[in-house]
């Protein structure tokens, strides 16, 4: 059973009035929000539910929660009288969340959320209501990229020449002391310009950008990579002469494979809140934003 892994952020809608000493306990709204959700799920102008979320585990002191997320679809069909209908319909999906990493995990169902990004904004729609509005914040949520494998540098040497790389990324709310200088520039930004998303773009229009794999960049990398923003590189890739072609960073997003059957709704009635910690403390290594460096510098 794969699952995708959604890096949650909470930033201020407007900076300046927001007091970030520890932004990061205010992790408990996002919390609320999605409990708000589960009640007053959110509706298109014309009052038509465009998600579903259900709640069937939800440990306050534990850190985690759990439960089936849906999005509203259509099915137009002929009975057999060939009369026309047209029924509503969700078909449902697992998530788990883990607060320790700000990380929801999402069943991956392309019939459904067709990439990582589709789950990212149907659990922005899901938080950002009334609960952290009065709080002045708003859920941004990114995918989790692959550390090891299908990275940016392998994007990167499939193209022959490179004219850009944007980068959009989040002032951080989390990531402990992970890239400390990155979050100094991102949090000092943020201050002195009332900015919730910062930009970078290296750009080279002759297409010959080049790019290594240390220092500034390799932190930008890095921030993407932990859930703190999204990239998106152009040029042309070997074998096109002329043509140019985009790859973002969903293309890199890491893929969470639970053994076994699966974890189903009936599963989890029979799930108790110890049964939900330990899958999670079992598959956290996979998404964890601490690099084995840092953490032999805490040593």
């Amino acid at each position: 059973m794969n699952f995708y892994a959604l890096r949650v952020s909470l930033v201020a809608k407007e900076p300046q009035l927001f007091v970030g000493e520890n932004m990061s306990k205010d992790i408990f709204a996002f919390e609320d929000a999605l409990l708000y959700s589960a009640k007053n799920p959110p509706e298109t102008e014309h009052g038509e539910k465009l998600f579903s979320i259900k709640i069937m585990i939800e440990g306050r002191n534990e850190g985690v929660m759990a439960g089936m997320v849906a999005r509203a679809k259509n099915i137009h069909g002929h009975d057999a009288d060939f009369n026309e209908y047209s029924v509503e319909d969700f078909p449902p999906m697992v998530w788990l969340w883990d607060r320790e990493q700000q990380v929801i995990l999402v069943e991956k169902k392309t019939s459904v959320f067709s990439t990582p990004s589709a789950a990212c904004k149907a659990f922005e729609a899901l938080s950002n209501n009334i609960e952290l509005a009065e709080l002045n914040l708003r859920a941004e949520i990114e995918p989790v990229l692959n550390m090891l494998e299908n990275t940016f540098w392998e994007e990167y040497d499939r193209f022959q020449a490179v004219q850009s790389v944007k980068f959009d990324l989040t002032p951080p709310n989390l990531f402990g002391e992970t890239e400390k200088e990155m979050k100094k520039a991102l949090n000092d930004t943020s201050s002195e310009t009332n900015a919730n998303t910062v930009t970078t773009i290296l750009e080279n229009k002759d297409s010959s950008l080049k790019l290594k794999s240390d220092g500034w960049l390799s932190n930008l990398i890095n921030w993407c990579r932990k859930g703190g923003g999204h990239w998106v590189m152009k040029g042309r890739l070997h074998g096109h002469k002329s043509k140019i072609t985009s790859v973002s960073s969903e293309r890199t997003a890491k893929i969470v494979t639970m053994e076994g059957k699966g974890i189903t709704e009936v599963e989890l009635h029979n799930y108790r809140m110890e049964d939900v910690v330990q899958v999670i403390q079992l598959y956290r290594p996979e998404y964890d934003y601490h690099d084995e460096v840092e953490n032999k510098n805490d040593d």
